[in-house]
């Protein structure tokens, strides 16, 4: 789940449509682009729509950027704000020219329409023409008040200012897509991910947008209401293919076509079941408010559906806090351009005016001046420390790679999520996933591993201490050495890069786990008793007492050889590679762990180097043995190596049954009702 936003770039490039009026225009200075820079198609813009702060103002009330006037125009005063509202779609002002009272209103286009006096004939093919290429829309509109006091203009209502108003135009920005969101999104998808949109932008944005990113591939349609109002139909971003609507056959249109709904009819959809009938199969949620984006989070949990939510902002916190997983994307400070530097004085947000420059320390010959001891020696204990900490955050910054740390703002998206991404992008969601299935798998491995050596090490400890036998301390030593270099080896094994399309199981409680464990301990098990079987027939009838000292003898080495041999042979089938982990071969250190034990254990079951066996304290064994240890050992290791294989190939990873959840939930909200 992720917001339009988050895929984006953060410039815009700014157009406008619309009529034009004498006293209406766009001021250049005030337009930023990207890559081409506010000049770049300054003289289409300024026979467009107004922009200035955002809202529509008269030409002769243009002021420049950076405070400069415009020829001949008159400051602006502004009277009375009313702010955005996400269930309003639409802000406004109240300012003052001269003697004049205006009210410049900018919203959605939908918004927008419904408020204007006269509506032009071309009204809504014009916005639904740009949205269709993915283009953000508003609608500029404004209105001349009556002759009043500057106290009755800020007591007039706020649906009496927007309301009767002129249009006009349309300001449209075109913000393109981030470099690396096309391929990242790509990979999700190809890893058995499916993706959906959560946006605040109008459907046909968000469709455009969702396309060009691969959330959706299939033709589109946006659920909207009838002329009547009164019933709903699936509609195409090109209006030529209209599908009424019915919630029950919701999951078989999505196997056809990826749908949308914006937040109008989510809104109705709350009050009826057929919310749980629709919802889980919607790829692309437009025009939804903060609330909505919790509820729809929410709504997945419900039915069965493991989420990651990206988010950057404070609307995103309840959705975000809903999700099993959460994501926080922060906005880095953007570097410094070329000319800039940082002596640049710093606006004082207090005072409003700029900060004057600090008096050097020193002269220019290095002496320190008067004038800087003397402020210095004025300076409070706190005000010397916060000079201090300035310093020393200046250094660090110089030391690091010259860009300045992401800012943490309180309500920021990363006060509700468990992990924050540093950068505006979506790329560290790969990253989350890809070490998540590895610790995962790991995880899994090490379950596996810990419970077949258990077994094994159990049943050769039982036969050894009812035969009086013991195990040396040289003995449990390499055995122990070498466990310990198995499981550091394989809990660093890195993760692939790219994300494979098979999913890991997600718990050990499974039929593959349980079988694995049943099949492989039962090789195991028949690999010791033939060995001690094989043992006791060359061994001598004697009675050793349990709490006697520790004497070598030819079952004590030959359960030693054998659990060693099952011991290695368990990590070795049971290691995850891919296409999770990196394989043996890409493993070297594990890679050479297996090799130099089984280079080590075939030395002393050949008894090639006495002295080694004599100092491992382990006796010769009968001529004809060795070769049986050997061909048995091999066997053991091929049957639990074809048994593995065998099963994760019959139990792969499945996708979580979230659809058989879903009717279960359907069903019983349906009864509540």
């Amino acid at each position: 789940m992720m917001r339009v936003g988050l895929i984006d770039e953060e410039s815009f490039c700014f157009g406008a449509v619309g009529p034009i009026r004498s006293k209406i225009g766009l001021d250049p200075s005030l337009a930023q682009c990207s890559p081409g820079g506010p000049d770049q198609g300054a003289p289409n813009w300024a026979a467009g729509a107004p922009h200035w702060g955002g809202l529509a103002v008269p030409r002769r009330a243009l002021i420049r950027a950076h405070g400069r006037k415009a020829p001949g125009s008159h400051p602006v005063q502004i009277v009375q704000r009313h702010h955005f509202a996400s269930h309003l779609k639409r802000m406004s002002v109240i300012v003052r020219i001269q003697e004049e009272f205006f009210a410049f209103v900018k919203g959605a286009p939908e918004t927008i329409q419904e408020r204007l006096a006269n509506l032009p004939s071309s009204y809504v093919e014009t916005y639904k023409k740009y949205m269709r290429q993915g283009s953000r829309v508003l609608a500029l509109a404004y209105k001349t008040l009556p002759e009043m006091a500057v106290n009755e203009a800020r007591s007039l209502e706020r649906d009496s200012v927007e309301t009767g108003l002129t249009f006009a135009g349309f300001a449209v920005f075109d913000c393109p897509i981030r470099s690396d969101s096309g391929s990242v999104l790509s990979e999700l998808k190809e890893s058995s991910h499916d993706l959906v949109m959560i946006t605040g932008d109008q459907a046909l944005t968000a469709c455009h947008v969702a396309r060009q990113v691969h959330i959706v591939s299939k033709p589109t349609l946006i659920l909207v209401p009838t002329k009547t109002r009164e019933t709903w139909e699936w509609i195409s971003p090109d209006e030529t293919e209209k599908i009424p609507f019915s919630d029950k056959e919701v999951g078989v249109l999505s196997d056809s076509h990826d749908l949308c709904i914006s937040g109008d009819c989510f809104e109705i959809l709350q009050r009826t079941a057929a919310m749980l009938h629709v919802i889980p199969y919607v790829k692309v949620f437009a025009r939804v408010a903060p609330e909505q984006k919790e509820l729809i989070m929410t709504i997945f949990k419900t039915v069965g559906r493991m989420t990651l939510m990206c988010g950057d902002g404070t609307n995103d916190v309840g959705a975000l806090k809903q999700a099993n997983v959460g994501v926080a994307l922060l906005n880095a400070v953007p570097p410094s351009q070329p000319g800039e530097t940082s002596s640049k004085s710093k606006p004082d947000t207090k005072s409003g005016k700029l900060k004057k420059s600090k008096p050097t320390a020193e002269s220019s010959n290095g002496v320190p001046s008067s004038s800087g001891t003397a402020s210095n020696r004025h300076l409070t204990a706190a005000e010397k420390q916060r000079e201090k900490l300035k310093k020393m955050l200046d250094e660090m910054n110089e030391e690091g790679d010259g860009q300045a740390a992401p800012i943490v703002k309180l309500g920021d998206a990363s006060m509700a999520s468990p992990f924050t991404a540093k950068h505006a992008s979506v790329a560290p969601t790969l990253d989350i996933i890809r070490q998540g299935r590895s610790t995962l798998v790991t995880t899994l491995q090490m379950f596996k591993i810990l419970g077949l050596n258990c077994l094994a090490t159990a049943y050769v400890l039982s036969v050894m201490y009812l035969d009086g036998v013991k195990l040396g301390d040289i003995q449990a030593t390499i055995s122990g050495v070498f466990t310990a270099a198995f499981f550091l080896f394989i809990s660093h094994a890195r993760p692939l890069e790219t994300l494979s399309a098979a999913r890991p199981h997600p718990n050990i409680f499974c039929p593959y786990v349980f079988l694995s464990l049943l099949g492989q301990f039962a090789m195991h098990l028949l690999f010791l008793i033939s060995a001690v079987n094989e043992a006791g027939k060359h061994m001598p009838e004697e009675c050793i007492e349990p709490d006697s000292e520790f004497h070598p003898n030819l079952v004590n080495t030959v359960s030693y050889m054998v659990n060693m041999m099952i011991q290695v042979a368990t990590f070795a089938v049971n290691y995850m590679g891919h296409p999770f982990n990196q394989s043996i071969s890409e493993n070297k250190p594990f890679k050479i762990a297996l090799l130099s034990a089984v280079v080590f254990f075939t030395v002393i079951t050949s008894d090639s180097l006495r002295d080694l066996n004599n100092w491992l304290k382990l006796v010769p064994l009968p001529e004809g043995m060795r070769g049986k240890l050997m061909l048995w050992a091999a066997l053991m290791f091929v049957g639990c190596y074809g048994w593995e294989r065998l099963l994760r190939w019959a139990f792969p990873g499945r996708m979580p049954a979230w659809k058989r959840r879903q009717k279960q939930v359907a069903i019983q909200v349906k009864k509540e009702l």
